[in-house]
């Protein structure tokens, strides 16, 4: 997974060029607006769409990062969030996130505190011997 470090980087750059580009020839063509405020509309639009495509990206990381770590099936997937197993299909040893952007959020608090818990149980061992 160290190789994909850079994927929220990237996909959120590419987002905000694409999202800068179209609003501004939406607000150049369309509404008329002079080169400055085109400049600025589009400046703003592409720095949500940068934090929002960044945020997605890194959710969907840090979420496929948890679930190769500890090797866990569609099963321990649905025990852990209270989904259901069909909504976590795994291919070829990937998981592949077929729900809803707006459930990642749930999915990584929950994977983030049983990731949490496992370093917990570990440490405890340790002290213990």
């Amino acid at each position: 997974m160290k190789q994909n470090k850079y994927f929220p980087v990237i996909y959120g750059v590419i987002s905000a060029l694409i999202a800068f580009i179209a609003v501004f020839f939406i607000a150049r063509r369309t509404f008329h607006f002079s080169l400055p405020m085109a400049v600025l509309s589009a400046g703003i639009f592409a720095a949500f769409f940068y934090v929002l495509s960044y945020f997605r990206g890194h959710a969907s990381y840090e979420i496929k990062a948890i679930v190769a770590k500890y090797h866990l099936t569609d099963q321990d997937l649905a025990k852990i969030t209270g989904m259901k197993a069909s909504d976590f299909p795994i291919y070829h040893n990937k998981l592949q996130l077929i729900i809803p952007k707006r459930q990642w959020p749930k999915v990584l608090n929950a994977l983030q505190e049983y990731d949490k818990q496992h370093k917990d149980d570990i440490n405890n061992q340790y002290e213990r011997k």
